[in-house]
C-alpha cells in the first residue's frame, strides 16, 4: 500500500508564551562571521536572465529575504534589485522633496530617513558583505569584531550626522556625504552581497533587514521610545494570547515572537551604546 504523505506540522498546543520562551536578555557567545555570497549570483538569479523595462525602475535580479524561522510567516511579493542609477536617483529625489518641505527640520529629517530606508536596504543587500553578520555578532557576543566590509558601519555614521543636522544646509551636506558613500559602494567592480546567515541562525529569521537598519540608524531618543512602545505592545499581545485557547493564538504568537526578537535587538543596541 502507498504510504500517505505526512501531515503538515502545526504549532503545538500549550506553547509557553512567557519570557522563558523568548528571553529578552542576550547571552554572550562566540559567533563566527560567515562569508557573504557574491552579487553576481544572488539567490540563484543571474543578472543577465532578468529583462528590464524602459521608463520603469531597472531591476537586475530578485532581492534576498531572510529565510523563514519557526514562527516566521511571510507572503510578500518578491522585491526586485534596483540598479545603481535608480538607487542614486531615488536618493536625490527624496532629498529634494524633503528640502522643499515647509515643516520643522526634525520632521524633514524623519521624512527623508523614511524615504531613504528602502533604498539604503538595497545598497546594504547588494554590497554589505559581512556587515550585518558583524553587527549581529556585536549585539549577541560583545564586543564582536569589525566587519571586513565596513559599509553598514559607515552608513550608520553618515545617518548619525544627518540626524544631527540643524538646518537645511547641514542636512544637504550630510545627505550628500551618504550619497557619495552609496555611489562608491555600488560602483565597486566586485561587491560582496549581504550575508543573512546570522540573522537566520541567531535571530531565527524573525527580523528583516530593514528592521535591523532602522534600529541601527535610530538616534538614542527614538531608540528608547521604540523600546518602550514595543514593551507595551508585547504586554497587550500577551493578554490577547491568554484569552485564546491553543492554536487560535497562532497568528498572534507569530507577531509576538517577531516583536519580542526585535525588542531583544533594540535592548542589545541600547547596551552597545551605553544607554542601559
Amino acid at each position: 500500500m502507498p504510504v500517505p504523505p505526512p501531515k503538515p506540522k502545526v504549532p503545538a498546543k500549550g506553547v509557553p508564551l512567557g519570557d522563558d520562551e523568548l528571553p529578552t536578555q542576550v547571552q554572550p557567545r562566540k559567533l563566527g562571521l560567515p562569508r557573504a555570497p557574491s552579487r553576481s549570483n544572488l539567490d540563484g538569479f543571474e543578472t543577465s536572465e532578468l529583462p528590464t523595462n524602459p521608463g520603469k525602475p531597472v531591476f537586475t535580479s530578485v532581492a534576498p529575504e531572510v529565510s523563514k524561522g519557526r514562527f516566521h510567516e511571510r507572503s510578500a511579493t518578491p522585491r526586485g534589485v534596483l540598479s545603481a542609477a535608480a538607487v542614486l536617483a531615488g536618493l536625490d529625489d527624496a532629498l529634494q522633496k524633503a528640502l522643499r518641505s515647509p515643516v520643522a527640520m526634525s520632521v524633514v529629517r524623519g521624512m527623508l530617513k523614511a524615504e531613504w530606508l528602502p533604498l539604503l536596504r538595497q545598497v546594504v543587500e547588494q554590497a554589505g558583505g559581512d556587515g550585518m553578520d558583524a553587527y549581529v555578532a556585536q549585539l549577541l557576543s560583545p564586543p564582536g569584531r569589525a566587519a571586513t566590509t565596513p559599509l553598514l558601519a559607515e552608513l550608520a555614521s553618515g545617518m548619525a550626522r544627518l540626524d544631527s543636522a540643524a538646518d537645511a544646509n547641514a542636512l544637504r551636506t550630510a545627505a550628500q556625504q551618504v550619497r557619495a558613500l552609496v555611489s562608491r559602494a555600488l560602483e565597486d567592480k566586485a561587491p560582496r552581497a549581504l550575508s543573512l546567515q546570522l540573522l537566520e541562525s541567531e535571530l531565527d529569521g524573525r527580523v528583516e533587514v530593514d528592521a535591523l537598519l532602522s534600529i541601527r540608524f535610530a538616534p538614542d531618543a527614538e531608540l528608547n521610545t521604540r523600546r518602550t512602545q514595543a514593551e507595551k505592545t508585547l504586554e497587550a499581545l500577551r493578554q490577547q494570547m491568554r484569552q485564546l485557547p491553543g492554536q487560535q493564538a497562532g497568528g498572534i504568537f507569530t507577531n509576538f515572537a517577531r516583536l519580542k526578537t526585535e525588542k531583544r535587538v533594540m535592548d542589545a543596541e541600547a547596551r552597545r551604546r551605553g544607554l542601559g
